[in-house]
Formats: C-alpha cells, sequence, structure tokens
C-alpha cells in the first residue's frame, strides 16, 4: 500500500482533508489534528523554495477534473478553488469554513509549490502534513489570507464500547511504530490498522464517516485492526452482503458509533484577497 498520498484528494479530506484528503485508498497515512494543527506545524517549517499560483481560466473546477497531490516535496493543485486549498491544507471539512465570497469563491487555481534539493543534492524528507502545512504561508503571502479558529458545537460520533465488549486484545507494551490505511475493491472497502491506538482507530473513522469521531472507550494500549464494511453504492444498491461501517464497528470490534454533540474547530477567513500574478 502506498505511504504517500499521491492521489487525487476529492471529497477534500474526508476528514482529508483531510489532507484530505480526500485521499483516496493512502489518505489515511496522514494524521489528522485540524486547523489548529496544521498552523502549528506551518510555525516550525520554511516555506516552500519556489511556488507558483495561476487561474485556471479554461475550466469550471469539478470533483472528477480538479485534483491535489503531494509527493516529492512538491505539491501540485490543478483546477481547484480556494475552499478546496483550505480544506486540505488547514485539514477540515468544507461546511466549517466560513467568509468566503464573491469572485474569490468560484475562480479556478492552478497551484505548484516546490521544496528545492539542499546545495549538496539530498532532499529534505518532509511528511505529507507538513508538505500541506507549508501551503499556509504561502496562501497567506499570495492572497494576503488572515484566518482565525473558532470552536462551534456540532455533530459528532463517540466511539463506546458495545455491550458484546470489545473483540480484540489490546497490547499494554511500549508501542514501536504504527500506521493505518484503507484499502479495497470495488464497493468493498477494508481498513488496515498497525499498533493501533483507539485514538488512532477514532481518526480513522473521521475519514470514513465524514464526521468528528471522539474516543470515549477509556482503552489503553494499541493492536492490530482489520476492519471490512461496503461503501454507500453497495448499501443503495440493497446488496445483501453489504454492511455499513456502523454495522462493522460494532460487529467486528465490539464498539459502537453514538451520534452525539461536541467541539469542532471552524475557520473564519478574515481578508483575504485575488493573488498575485506570478
Amino acid at each position: 500500500m502506498p505511504s504517500r498520498a499521491q492521489s487525487t484528494l476529492f471529497r477534500a479530506f474526508a476528514f482529508c482533508l483531510a489532507a484530505l484528503i480526500p485521499i483516496s485508498a493512502a489518505h489515511a497515512q496522514l494524521i489528522h489534528k485540524g486547523p489548529q494543527g496544521a498552523i502549528a506545524l506551518s510555525r516550525t517549517l520554511a516555506p516552500y523554495d519556489v511556488s507558483v499560483i495561476k487561474r485556471n481560466n479554461q475550466n469550471s473546477p469539478t470533483e472528477e477534473s480538479g485534483s491535489i497531490s503531494v509527493h516529492d516535496n512538491i505539491l501540485i493543485a490543478s483546477n481547484v478553488t480556494l475552499k478546496l486549498i483550505l480544506q486540505v491544507v488547514y485539514d477540515i471539512k468544507g461546511d466549517l469554513i466560513t467568509g468566503l465570497a464573491g469572485p474569490l469563491a468560484s475562480q479556478s487555481f492552478d497551484v505548484t509549490a516546490k521544496v528545492l534539493p539542499r546545495p549538496d543534492g539530498t532532499q529534505a524528507k518532509l511528511t505529507d502534513s507538513q508538505l500541506l502545512a507549508m501551503m499556509i504561508p504561502v496562501l497567506a503571502d499570495r492572497f494576503h489570507l488572515q484566518v482565525h479558529t473558532e470552536p462551534k458545537i456540532a455533530p459528532v460520533y463517540d466511539l463506546v464500547v458495545a455491550k458484546s465488549g470489545i473483540k480484540f486484545k489490546l497490547d499494554q507494551s511500549e508501542r514501536k511504530g504504527s500506521g493505518w490505511g484503507i484499502d479495497g475493491e470495488n464497493t468493498q472497502r477494508v481498513l488496515n490498522a498497525k499498533n493501533s491506538s483507539l485514538a488512532d482507530l477514532a481518526a480513522a473513522l473521521s475519514d470514513i464517516t465524514d464526521r468528528k469521531v471522539i474516543d470515549k472507550t477509556n482503552l489503553t494500549g494499541h493492536a492490530d485492526i482489520t476492519l471490512k464494511w461496503a461503501d454507500d453504492v453497495a448499501l443503495t444498491q440493497a446488496d445483501p452482503n453489504a454492511i455499513s461501517i456502523f454495522t462493522a464497528v460494532e460487529e467486528q470490534l465490539g464498539l459502537k458509533l453514538q451520534p452525539s454533540k461536541g467541539p469542532v474547530d471552524t475557520l473564519v477567513i478574515d481578508h483575504v484577497e485575488m493573488p498575485t500574478e506570478n
């Protein structure tokens, strides 16, 4: 399974994206910490060495045609709106962004940002999350973007232990490496997590359900977890073998996604301008 987010980031970070982004099967390698985490991370990093932002007036931005990818210390966006860029860069859902209106709301852009090799020819080792966060100062410079975060109470899911009890064994020893990814064929989806904590699992389920999931299991330790479910297409086709992510979590893991309300960060745009031309 690829470890880098090199695929299309649409559905813009199904929370993904998000880098989300979202980022398709490989997107779950990103660690989602929301807009505050993205802002804090950006302050620890040098900006991109080269960045090019151009208006794309050839096509209307669509979910099928637009894309954002990060790979090999390069970020490339094609035919995307500023709102989508904000979703991916700030790791936030689109309906949690306010203050973007007028021509900027519908204008499409192409973006290329690069980290150049060091003088000795070596490349800095940057994660996908770092490469996305490094766009924050670029947006501030080129779009004169100013934002702040505001918390609000919104629908979430609480991850709790089902009546049956958990169906996997938690290891209490020191965790040595972890990771998770989402794969699958046709309408079937599979989550494979290695040395996953319950907080890690909640982050993965946030991506899958497109809603923040809060770990309220009070369980410690880590485990290797496999979860299989069907996507919305299979469910709408009334496939008798298709089970939802909610059923899968309860039947396969002994956990439950319980609808609730909780704190969610929103991103408020205080000021933004059409970008200066290169």
